[in-house]
């Protein structure tokens, strides 16, 4: 399955590609009072206006100092940005290669796996259930 890892407070994660409609460079995004926490607001991305959610808030993670890709997100007609620190590459993982954790995933209900590599260890996140 397709994949893309990403970096997030010098972290790696993955999300499944196929609930990634498009990444883009971060724009300018316009705060919503009294929004969640983790909205960090809106964005017109070519005439479409859609919420941005900062994943580090969302999971429970220390923010980044640099946010530089957004991930448009699409679920059925819903479309909604995923605020990262950086997209590092797209990647074929096989799913047996996905450890599940039954404990992690209890404490966290965004992680649903890991995922090592020769160089490193990616968390995998699912979280379009939760920002849809």
């Amino acid at each position: 399955m397709q994949m893309i890892l990403f970096k997030l407070n010098q972290q790696f994660y993955l999300i499944s590609a196929a609930s990634v409609e498009e990444v883009i460079d971060t724009i300018e995004i316009t705060p919503v009072p009294l929004a969640a926490k983790w909205v960090k607001g809106l964005i017109n991305l070519r005439g479409a206006v859609m919420t941005v959610v900062g994943l580090s808030e969302l999971i429970g993670v220390p923010e980044s100092k640099e946010y530089k890709n957004i991930l448009i997100m699409k679920k059925d007609d819903k479309r909604k940005g995923l605020l990262i620190e950086e997209v590092s590459e797209i990647l074929d993982v096989d799913p047996e290669k996905v450890v599940l954790n039954d404990d992690a995933k209890e404490q966290n209900k965004y992680y649903s796996g890991i995922v090592s590599f020769p160089d490193k260890v990616a968390n995998v996140v699912d979280v379009t259930k939760m920002i849809f």
